[in-house]
């Protein structure tokens, strides 16, 4: 039987103590979605495979499939992201993107349009840019392209209501919803329709963006299934 050996670029999203001395890894690639990897020997500090192991590393891994899992065989670092290490704001979001991304997937599935938002995402957080925007940013556009882009009007000036399985809903609130003004819903589109190296709330209410993060991370929970996240229990 001729073993499957693939190369790709990933991007890990978490790891566990698998054994004596190895690790597990979910990594999330550009040609396999997310992919289940063994790696021998990584729980020692001396091992080569260490820094591949990383949570929030990319990197080129060289990959041999066994019966139901992967297997580590080479690789090389392209971006540590150590600068998320650097500041506790940017660990807690960028956690919570790892762990958004995790927990939402299936084994095997996923999009290179989803690797490519995750991997700018986790780049424009270690560089040291006010995180709460680039995760309010990346939540908008996940959660759109998993399948469920919120609705938001095409003009700021409108009575609405946001809904928490639809979005930003034109029309009188009489389902409970939360009430909107202009500035939300212009954030809303800011965040939607602008790349994350773009995103700047540097003018926005804070107040506003507060508001923002509850509805749109209510929005992702109820959408993708997700009851809590646990990394933003840790948000300050």
């Amino acid at each position: 039987m001729v073993t499957e050996r693939i190369e790709c670029q990933g991007i890990v999203l978490s790891e566990t103590v698998y054994g004596e001395s190895d690790r597990i890894l979910r990594l999330y690639t550009e040609r396999k979605g997310k992919v289940s990897v063994i790696v021998k020997g990584a729980k020692s500090r001396r091992s080569r495979f260490l820094p591949l192991s990383e949570v929030f590393t990319f990197g080129l891994y060289r990959l041999s499939r066994g019966r139901s899992i992967y297997y580590l065989n080479s690789g090389k670092i392209l971006q540590a992201n150590l600068g998320l290490r650097a500041s506790y704001d940017r660990l807690i979001y960028a956690s919570a993107i790892v762990e958004i991304v995790d927990r939402s997937s299936m084994e095997g599935e996923g999009t290179a349009r989803i690797f490519s938002l995750l991997r700018k995402a986790l780049h424009e957080l270690s560089s040291g840019k006010e995180p709460l925007p680039i995760f309010l940013g990346f939540v908008i556009k996940y959660v759109s392209f998993m399948g469920y882009r919120p609705l938001i009007p095409s003009t700021d000036e409108v009575e609405a209501y946001f809904s928490s399985d639809r979005g930003i809903v034109e029309g009188e609130n009489s389902t409970g919803g939360v009430a909107v003004d202009p500035a939300d819903i212009y954030t809303f589109r800011h965040l939607l329709y602008t790349s994350l190296d773009k995103i700047n709330l540097a003018t926005t209410d804070k107040q506003t963006v507060e508001k923002t993060y509850r509805l749109l991370t209510n929005y992702l929970k109820v959408n993708l299934d997700l009851d809590k996240i646990q990394s933003l229990q840790l948000r300050m």
